[in-house]
């Protein structure tokens, strides 16, 4: 069913067209000219991200919808409608001894937005003695705080900066890292579709993290202005590894409960004075801007694997799933849970 949707829309749209030709030329380029590329080297903590981005094969940077976007592109901030939480977490497939989360927080208002997200990486380690007792399990770690800001330039443009530390502990000394995200997206044509660039783990470091890469993004989005359908492409080159990641993701809605008259239509604040109500702002715009409210499907695909997710939205609170096959490996499967609530 939702092949059949994103089939005909595509088919109707010629950008949507152009788009998905654009894409696929750049996966055939990777595959016949840049495969062979040395793979890159990263913390993956520097890479956080949500389970919406990893169920789109981590293609959302221009789409973000709710606090988690402060991991992915900070400027996507100036999408979400209002102040929002979110948690998230992976249950990897070595679940018993490798535990992965973040949480995150963002205040929207009228022209900036500012966000808050910690998240962590831990290894539990089983220790024996010389005669091969067990001893007690340790653990080593990354942990990563996030601080990001966005400030919308005009109605269809916004910048980003993320300020990233992470501290580090796999060794037995603890060693902090600082590294910096800059990102800018732009509306072209239309308000639906988005074009957007970035600069991720631009680090000021010692030695310690010199083996980290520094990726230069490139994106493009569509989203129907109702939210039901989502169409995005992503590639970044990673330096000075010289790798290169490309992938795109599809979210539909399958169920919208707008339409049923199961939910309220609008997110506005019943308790807003009617002063504020009259103030044409960017932040009241977007608080009676139709909240989407249904069960949502995606999927993504890219040069490290493939994934599927589904979404479900009522109100102000959401629950998502994935389920990630990191390249294309049945035996290297993770299923990531998130909830959010806006507010």
């Amino acid at each position: 069913m939702l092949y059949v949707i994103i089939i005909s829309y595509i088919n109707k749209s010629k950008t949507m067209r152009r788009i998905v030709l654009y894409f696929f030329i750049l996966c055939y380029l990777y595959t016949t000219v840049l495969a062979e590329i040395s793979s890159k080297h990263s913390i993956s903590i520097l890479n956080t991200t949500s389970t919406r981005d990893i169920s789109l094969m981590r293609s959302s940077f221009l789409i973000g919808n709710d606090s988690s976007a402060l991991f992915v592109n900070s400027a996507s901030l100036m999408n979400v409608i209002r102040d929002s939480v979110n948690f998230n977490y992976t249950l990897p497939y070595n679940f018993e001894n490798e535990y992965i989360l973040n949480t995150s927080y963002a205040h929207i208002n009228n022209d900036f937005a500012l966000g808050v997200g910690f998240a962590l990486e831990l290894d539990k380690v089983n220790i024996y003695d010389g005669i091969g007792n067990k001893n007690k399990d340790s653990f080593y770690g990354n942990y990563l705080i996030n601080l990001g800001f966005a400030y919308s330039i005009v109605n269809d443009s916004s910048i980003g900066v993320n300020i990233k530390t992470v501290v580090n502990n796999l060794d037995t000394t603890t060693k902090v890292g600082a590294f910096l995200d800059l990102s800018y997206m732009q509306s072209i044509f239309t308000p639906a579709v988005k074009i957007g660039f970035g600069i991720r783990n631009f680090g000021f470091y010692d030695n310690t993290f010199s083996l980290i890469d520094t990726d230069i993004i490139s994106s493009i989005a569509y989203t129907k202005e109702d939210g039901s359908i989502s169409i995005t492409a992503q590639y970044y080159i990673s330096v000075p590894s010289i790798s290169h990641n490309a992938s795109i993701g599809v979210e539909a809605m399958i169920l919208d409960f707008n339409k049923l008259g199961i939910t309220d239509n609008y997110a506005f604040n019943d308790d807003l004075p009617e002063s504020a109500l009259d103030i044409q702002t960017k932040r009241n715009k977007r608080r009676s801007t139709l909240l989407p409210s249904g069960i949502l499907a995606r999927f993504g695909v890219g040069t490290e694997g493939v994934s599927l997710g589904l979404g479900v939205y009522i109100n102000l609170f959401r629950i998502d799933y994935a389920i990630v096959f990191d390249s294309f490996s049945k035996n290297n499967i993770s299923h990531n849970f998130s909830l959010g609530f806006m507010f």
